[in-house]
Formats: C-alpha cells, structure tokens, sequence
C-alpha cells in the first residue's frame, strides 16, 4: 500500500492526474452500489489535489425529504462518498470502509440548489484515514467566495480493508 503523506492545503490547483485517478476509482466503485447509484448518479468531480476533491451535485427531487430539503440520508451518503473520494486522492486504489462519521446540519438546500461538496484528509496512517467534508449551498465565485455551509463534518476510514499487501521480500533484502 502506498499513498502520499504531504496533503494538499485548500485552494491548491486541480492535478489532472490525480483528478483522473479519483473519477476512475469513482467509475469502479459507482456501479457496485445502488444507493450511490440512486442518489450520486449525476455527482460531478470538478477538482482533485492530493488529499482533497471539490464535487458538485444539481438537487433533485429525490434527495429531498417530505419538507423539501435536503435529506439527512443523502448528507450522510456525501459524507461517505467524500470521504473516500479524499482518500482515493492520495494515490490509494481502494477508499477503505466507514468505522466513525459525524454529520453536522448547518443550514438547508432544495431541489433546484447545486451543492459543492468540499472534502480533504485530516489524516492517513497505515490503517485509519481521518477525512473532514463541507456541503456547501452554491459554487465557488471566481474571486474565491464559497457558498452557504450547509453541512460539515468527519468520516474515519479503515484503510486496510480491500487494499493489496506489499509484497514480502526475502529475508536481507527488506530495508
């Protein structure tokens, strides 16, 4: 397992290849869940630096509740997609499972409303990565203003769980 430890601080540029490395994870990932497929179908990457990713998501219907906004569920869905898309971010070709989320809801958002999903690593030993997130109401302007917070919170990882082992060498040759 091998994954880069100097994480990328907020506003670094989009790396094209590290942006690729996370969509393809998403591509493999997507179709093996029907609640991602359910909710995230439409999610769009739009940056990923090493450690962090920017997505957006245009609000239907379906992720709102009986009063019209934002459901709870589909929050906690983010959270755990983001989560692993910071992960992916940092070279890993598995984004781990959940041991620990928090969600906290700030605010709302409606169908109509486009999201930005902001997430980063905290985090990242040899087994648990710490990833924190922000929903926000609204796009990034161009002069660096963000959108209305409308969740934010945490997700735990454990790496481990799917991700190859290195290779043993024989004995004298490990250093």
């Amino acid at each position: 397992m091998s994954f880069s430890t100097t994480l990328a601080p907020p506003g670094t540029p989009s790396d094209p290849s590290i942006l690729a490395h996370v969509q393809h994870t998403w591509d493999l990932i997507r179709p093996n869940s029907a609640i991602y497929n359910i909710l995230l179908s439409d999610i769009r990457l739009v940056s990923a630096a090493n450690g962090r990713i920017i997505a957006h998501l245009d609000l239907l219907p379906v992720h709102t509740n009986s009063k019209g906004i934002l459901h709870g569920a589909v929050s906690g869905t983010l959270c755990d997609w983001a989560g692993g898309m910071a992960i992916a971010s940092t070279g890993l070709d598995k984004t781990g499972v959940s041991t620990d989320m928090h969600v906290s809801y700030v605010s709302t958002a409606k169908a109509g409303d486009t999201l930005e999903i902001e997430a980063w690593v905290s985090r990242a030993g040899k087994s648990l990565g710490f990833t924190g997130f922000e929903i926000r109401r609204g796009i990034m302007t161009d002069d660096g203003r963000k959108g209305s917070v409308v969740v934010t919170g945490s997700h735990t990882k454990y790496l481990m769980f799917g991700q190859k082992k290195e290779e043993s060498k024989p004995d004298g040759e490990n250093s």
